[in-house]
């Protein structure tokens, strides 16, 4: 069975998502070209031949949909590439100055993390599912427990509401912690408001937000049964199933989710040993987690698998958090900066060699996420855009040539030593980048279809 779901709505939710993340970053450079005076000659939302041409606006720009779905450009008067008319010359590109020309660069990988921070930010304002403000036993001496906070207690906020997230909690301490003290009104699992627990005792020292409290998210006993298998991931690659009942890891039983996660954890990268029910039966399998790394630096080991929860158990631990424009402007930006910081981490640890090479993945596997995010729904389906959008913008930041990155590299030598480098150079470099960008491409098409085939 392959790891990878596909199905009817896979190619065209894929192809869907590959136009929007195109046309806005080509948007970003087409949008700084213009504001900076140079002329557009050209929009193509695809590579390759050319199979629809419009022109139009006062530059009669021609808006194309090209042969190949892979990509987009945006070709610009520049007097390397052919001739330009007396009068048209200040407006080329080579002619504009080496900041408007680094700042059009620029503008496309912007425009990526742009629209990540926009797609959260309106899922915000919209809705979206997010585990309720309670808390777990806190550990003995910290804040919380000196306080008298118990497992299960909710936060209530001035209001008086207790249905909120714990995102939410996390914004009002930010916002309203003063002084090293934080009062806090809480709901205990009797439903009863508990107005005497006001906590008035000094944060730890070294800890942010929630953690300087000792407040902890109360995660509700699951039995370890697999509710999703995230497609390409170490626990698809592992041949485990929806429904699967994870029995023991490494010879160690399993009773609860919270346990299974506590195991795996550390032993990112480690060969290990699956015991699991299925149906009446019982399988091993043989499991690899990914090692993936926090914005605290720690690295931990993940299968990518969800637990099944239930309906009822589901509506009891999580709220709709639904926010105002301008805190959803501020939640999504948040999320977009931690999932950001999450990608720079897997990023340096993959070329320093902590990371899995195995991990990259390629459009095999991005069409399949793509599938199967639309088939769970819009919510996620949009996620999953967001998600991909924050990745094109910091791969295209990467200072390899032919990438943007790589024309901001050209950029930056120019500054340091005065003058451009020479056509020479630039064709070369242009060359070498190009089957650095084949030889990453082909890799990640070879990873997609071994995975593919051999499961």
């Amino acid at each position: 069975m392959s790891s990878m779901a596909f199905s009817v709505g896979t190619i065209p939710a894929f192809i869907v998502a590959l136009g929007v993340l195109v046309v806005f970053h080509e948007w970003g450079h087409y949008v700084a070209a213009r504001l900076l005076g140079v002329k557009v000659l050209r929009f193509s939302i695809g590579l390759g031949p050319v199979l629809w041409r419009r022109h139009w606006g006062t530059d009669q720009t021609e808006w194309a949909v090209s042969l190949l779905p892979l990509g987009g450009y945006v070709r610009m008067l520049d007097e390397r590439e052919g001739a330009v008319r007396p009068e048209e010359r200040e407006r080329a590109f080579n002619r504009q100055s080496l900041g408007a020309r680094s700042l059009i660069v620029l503008a496309g990988p912007l425009a990526n993390l742009l629209l990540t921070w926009l797609i959260f930010s309106a899922l915000y304002m919209v809705g979206l599912p997010a585990p309720r403000a309670c808390f777990a036993e806190p550990v003995a001496g910290t804040p919380a427990a000196l306080a008298g906070v118990r497992a299960g207690d909710c936060w209530v906020d001035a209001s008086g509401v207790a249905q909120n997230s714990w995102q939410d909690m996390e914004l009002s301490i930010a916002e309203y912690s003063a002084a090293g003290t934080l009062d806090l009104q809480v709901q205990g699992t009797d439903g009863q408001r508990h107005d005497d627990r006001l906590m008035r005792v000094p944060a730890m020292a070294g800890a942010n937000g929630s953690d300087a409290w000792g407040l902890q998210p109360w995660n509700p006993p699951l039995v370890p049964v697999i509710g999703r298998v995230i497609a390409g991931s170490a626990a698809a690659r592992a041949g485990l199933q929806v429904g699967d009942r994870i029995m023991a890891v490494a010879n160690q039983p399993i009773t609860d989710w919270q346990q299974l996660v506590q195991v795996i954890e550390p032993r990112a990268q480690q060969v290990t040993r699956l015991e699991v029910r299925r149906g009446t039966g019982q399988v091993t399998l043989t499991v690899v987690p990914q090692a993936v790394s926090l914005p605290s630096g720690k690295t931990v080991g993940r299968m990518g698998i969800t637990p099944q929860i239930s309906d009822t158990l589901r509506q009891q631990w999580t709220v709709m958090q639904s926010d105002p424009p301008l805190r959803a402007l501020r939640h999504g930006f948040r999320q977009s900066w931690k999932l950001g910081q999450l990608s720079l981490v897997s990023l340096i640890h993959l070329v320093s060699g902590r990371g899995s090479w195995d991990d990259v993945g390629g459009p095999v596997r991005i069409a399949s996420m793509a599938g199967e995010s639309a088939r769970l729904g819009l919510i996620p389906y949009l996620e999953f855009i967001a998600v991909v959008s924050l990745s094109l913008g910091i791969l295209n930041l990467m200072p390899i040539p032919v990438l943007d990155g790589g024309h901001l590299l050209y950029h930056a030598l120019e500054f340091v030593r005065g003058r451009p480098l020479s056509d020479a150079m630039m064709a070369r470099t242009q060359q070498w980048g190009l089957l650095l960008l084949l030889g990453m491409m082909g890799f990640s098409f070879y990873n997609d279809l071994r995975q593919f085939f051999n499961q």
